[in-house]
């Protein structure tokens, strides 16, 4: 989609400006939100840069790169090459002198380069051997710090060779991450808090004596619920359940997914009667029934094969911590000592957990109870306690865990006041990007609804909406919006630059950051809003609510809105490999066959259908009601089955220029985009060391004019990486990186805003980067008319 000209004024700077629709209602931000920041210190990484003196010889070199361009036009680039490797470019006679000044100003570069590089090791060395990163190295990587950081810290002189340099990148990479990220993530991303109050202004409070958690993973619960199904004394009384994706029809049972009704005889049929009193396993069944506990095996088989039927112990999916779940379905089993014995290994694993939080940043100590822990869960499972290990971002251990923050945040009303309203033309324009992308999603899926004679079950819609491909890059699964701005240009957008959002009522979790330079800022209100990110979701109670000292007012947050103005959502639920995941406070949609959560009040895949209504998709339930789905997870926001059927929609719009540079994207008070570059993968550095790297960095810095940090998005990583343009390391991980994904489509690079001179989150240690994770809702205009039903406050 393309915004023109006449979409647009020029206000007297230049600058473009549509306003904000009158009509458009004001946007309200929950009394609590979250705070997530980076564990380490910013200055830690900023430490890492070079000596002015070294940055003063690359810009003599590159002036002398300006005057052989000038002298041989596009000749130059390649004579620069060669001229990096080590040999003699055929130049004219008229540039001989030029070439021999490169010369002469490289080797000033390298001697300088040489003399300041043993100080920036032994400084990342420094970093690297504090108690705070070794921590975080091994809570996020146990076999990277086992395999590296051990050994590279042991050393009494650190060798420049070519292993060590690797590790230094490693650590480098590691240590971005945590002076660069806003995480959710033990310490190296501690969850903290903020709360509107009555009052004035914007303070940082400290917590004294900020707490860690440590969970077992839901999957290793569910290796662990697996194995004591497994347990012979055990096996008799596991409970056995009808699937949620099955129904009894006349003689036969229906399972979603099978063409074929399932027949399995009246023996069978009794026995599955019985389960509609509550599951049961096996012996409690053959007693109900009368029949050998042999008969009610056999006679069962088929319809466990078949799906119809599920037997396991439960592990709740919405539970940050899933193991007291586990010991419940324990706990009702029938005494035994092999149930007993079962519950004892749970609990040396949960001690095991706590012993490993209680050891905080005593590396040494966690180590051996993590070892501890591995092993025993090893033994009781035959199940490896690591997974993905090796790769940033990747690692799954047997736990995680959570730390609190040191910090909280205390909003007055003013400043919440003032962050509305800078918020709300953005958050509009983010409305009405929302409408255009669903309208779309909703005209792919009514055309595969009408296909198939203008309704389907759900678990059929899905199957048969299921796309190939989906537009948009990685990084963004929506079309870009297109703005004509000139290169470098920046862009004032109104709210209804897009045209109006669709009124009615509206959520969303946007990520805000603040710039100020300091305390005195917060104070006189002159800080600055940025909308870092747009997700479509409402404040549920989760793992990110896991130290909130109320837990009742982070419930409310999303189940005042829902009860005013959501009262038809129903959630798509899902389940997480690691973390518990996030609690809809009211029903949910469950196409799974079982549901570990013990909800009575989902409602089943089988009995909902999508329609055509006036020309769009709609769900339904089995009473005729229509629903708005609510997909939990971030991905599925922008997937088109599912966002076909979802509230309107609020999404962050990318935003574009003709050309590959464009500046700050501004929307009424708030930036709504950093600047950014898009750039060919073969304009970064390409792998090379010393102070060619570093030059190669420093030209793409002075070519592009980029700041000195920025994050760059290359399509071989997850996430973006930090790059300080003056960091020698930086510039060896950029080329390693871009050896990595030769064929990459391009580079996103973002300016870092807000920057170092803003990051207003402080303490002893130096400044970190940090965002506010904000629920701000729009409601039904006061008087109009809503469905009553059971509220969310009472799902709570």
């Amino acid at each position: 989609m393309t915004i023109t000209g006449a979409d647009r004024a020029r206000d007297s700077e230049g600058a473009e400006q549509v306003n904000q629709p009158g009509g458009a209602s004001p946007w309200t931000l929950a009394p609590v939100f979250v705070l997530r920041h980076a564990g380490l210190p910013f200055d830690w990484v900023e430490s890492l840069g070079a000596a002015p003196a070294v940055l003063a010889a690359c810009e003599e070199v590159l002036d002398v790169e300006d005057e052989l361009e000038a002298l041989l036009g596009e000749a130059a680039a390649g004579a620069v090459a060669t001229l990096a490797a080590g040999g003699a470019p055929p130049v004219p006679q008229r540039a001989r002198e030029t070439v021999r000044r490169w010369r002469a100003a490289f080797d000033r570069l390298a001697a300088a380069h040489g003399a300041d590089l043993p100080g920036l090791r032994a400084r990342l060395r420094e970093h690297a051997a504090t108690p705070s990163y070794r921590d975080a190295v091994f809570t996020s990587n146990p076999g990277m710090y086992e395999g590296m950081v051990t050994g590279y810290l042991a050393l009494g002189e650190v060798p420049d060779t070519a292993k060590h340099r690797r590790v230094e990148r490693q650590l480098y990479t590691y240590l971005q991450r945590f002076c660069g990220k806003n995480e959710t993530a033990s310490a190296y991303g501690p969850m903290g808090y903020g709360q509107v109050t009555e009052g004035d202004g914007f303070a940082v409070e400290r917590v004294e004596n900020p707490v860690r958690r440590a969970f077992l993973a839901h999957w290793a619960v569910t290796e662990l619920a697996r194995a004591a199904a497994r347990d012979k004394a055990l096996a008799p009384h596991v409970p056995v359940r009808l699937s949620l994706l099955a129904r009894r029809a006349g003689d036969g049972i229906e399972v979603d997914g099978r063409d074929e009704v399932l027949r399995p005889g009246p023996e069978a049929l009794r026995l599955v009667d019985l389960l509609q009193d509550g599951p049961a396993g096996f012996a409690g069944l053959a007693k109900a029934a009368k029949v050998p506990a042999r008969a009610v095996v056999e006679a069962l088989r088929p319809l466990l094969a078949a799906g119809a039927l599920v037997r396991s112990l439960d592990v709740p999916g919405e539970q940050v911590d899933p193991l007291p779940g586990l010991r419940a379905s324990l706990c009702a089993l029938p005494a035994s000592e092999s149930r007993d014995g079962w519950l004892r290994r749970l609990d040396r694993l949960a001690s095991l957990c706590g012993r490993f939080a209680a050891a905080g940043g005593d590396v040494d100590a966690r180590r051996g109870v993590l070892a501890e822990l591995e092993s025993a869960f090893t033994e009781i499972t035959g199940v490896p306690a690591r997974r993905g290990a090796g790769a940033v971002y990747a690692d799954r251990l047997v736990l995680f865990e959570e730390a609190a923050s040191p910090f909280r945040l205390v909003v007055g009303r003013d400043a919440a006041a003032r962050l509305e309203a800078a918020l709300t033309p953005a958050l509009e324009l983010s409305a009405a990007f929302g409408d255009q992308v669903q309208r779309g999603h909703r005209a792919e899926m009514a055309k595969i609804v009408e296909e198939a004679g203008g309704a389907l079950g759900f678990a059929a819609y899905a199957a048969k909406a299921r796309p190939e491909h989906q537009e948009g890059s990685r990084f963004s699964p929506v079309r870009p919006v297109l703005v004509p701005a000139g290169d470098g240009e920046p862009v004032r957008l109104g709210a209804d630059a897009l045209g109006e959002a669709e009124p009615g009522p509206r959520y969303a979790l946007p990520d805000v950051c603040l710039a100020m330079a300091g305390p005195e800022e917060a104070a006189d209100g002159t800080w600055r809003v940025l909308l870092a990110r747009v997700h479509h979701h409402l404040l549920l109670s989760s793992w990110l609510a896991t130290f909130h000292p109320d837990a009742g007012a982070f419930d409310r947050a999303a189940a005042d809105w829902l009860d005013r103005d959501g009262r038809d959502l129903v959630a798509l639920a899902t389940s997480r490999r690691n973390k518990g995941f996030y609690r809809f406070p009211g029903p949910r949609l469950v196409f799974n066959a079982a549901d570990p959560d013990g909800r009575d009040d989902n409602l089943s895949a089988t009995d909902c259908t999508v329609e055509l209504e006036d020309g769009r998709p709609v769900l339904r339930d089995s009473t005729g009601r229509v629903r708005e789905l609510y997909p939990v997870l971030n991905d599925l926001t922008t997937y088109p089955p599912f966002a076909a059927l979802s509230p309107p929609s609020v999404l962050h719009a990318p935003v574009r220029g003709a050309y590959g540079h464009l500046g700050r994207v501004t929307i009424g008070d708030a930036c709504y985009q950093r600047e950014r570059w898009i750039l060919d993968p073969a304009a970064l550095p390409s792998g090379g060391r010393g102070p060619a790297a570093l030059l190669a960095l420093r030209r793409l810095a002075r070519r592009h004019g980029l700041p000195r940090f920025v994050f760059a998005r290359v399509e071989a990583e997850r996430k973006p990486i930090l790059v300080d343009m003056a960091s020698p390391f930086a510039a060896e991980l950029l080329g390693h990186l871009r050896g990595d994904d030769p064929e990459a489509r391009e580079v996103l690079v973002e300016e870092m805003y807000p920057g170092p001179g803003e990051l207003w989150l402080r303490d002893g240690s130096g400044r970190y980067t940090c965002e506010l994770r904000m629920q701000l809702t729009r409601s039904t205009p006061a008087g109009a008319a809503s469905v009553q039903s059971p509220t969310y406050a009472d799902a709570r």
